[in-house]
């Protein structure tokens, strides 16, 4: 006679988690990804596109001083996200009634300044620069020589930036006083580096 041994259930080991459970987590890890990532890159092309557009406004105003012989004026207003360009004819430093303007847009979300987590760029340690005023709004001179009124480094942030949340978004331009010239710079994080 032969005798029927009963074997006792196999238990499965319950550690770790199911396929079906990877592939969720993964999936909602993506959908977050998707919906964060483009603010970020949004955020960081805008104030690329601001302080190329500073750049080369700089620019064309040192060559139009040059060219024409009077003064340029070059005025920052954060309120209406411009940088206009101001011929001034007769070298008074003021927008008079009949002299030529061209105002360059800048995006929305970018502002003058420097966020207080980010650090000076060489000995510039203001976040805005003292610097000529028409009216409340900064500005810089070009002069018919082909220089700048002053040497001075702006900042460009964005306003998520100034609020703290990411300082990687920190731009600068340095002005070299003699020639005008623009250097820009930006923020890695832990340093500048001159952009390319």
């Amino acid at each position: 006679m032969s005798v029927i041994r009963a074997h006792a259930p196999v238990r499965r080991r319950t550690h770790g988690f199911s396929l079906i459970e990877l592939l969720l987590v993964i999936a909602m890890i993506g959908i977050l990804a998707a919906l964060a990532l483009p603010k970020i890159l949004v955020d960081n092309a805008e104030v690329d596109t601001a302080i190329r557009t500073l750049g080369m406004s700089l620019m064309v105003a040192q060559r139009e001083a040059v060219s024409r012989q009077h003064n340029v004026l070059l005025v920052m207003d954060d309120n209406a996200h411009t940088i206009t360009t101001v011929w001034d004819a007769n070298n008074n430093n003021v927008a008079d009634a009949g002299e030529k303007t061209r105002p360059f847009l800048l995006p929305e979300r970018v502002v003058l300044g420097r966020p207080s987590s980010v650090a000076a760029l060489g000995t510039a340690t203001e976040s805005v620069p003292p610097m000529l005023m028409l009216g409340d709004r900064p500005m810089l001179v070009l002069q018919r020589n082909g220089s700048a009124d002053r040497g001075v480094t702006l900042y460009l942030s964005t306003l998520a930036s100034m609020a703290g949340a990411s300082a990687a978004d920190a731009r600068a331009v340095v002005v070299a006083r003699a020639t005008a010239r623009p250097d820009r710079y930006v923020w890695t994080g832990s340093a500048w580096k001159r952009a390319q």
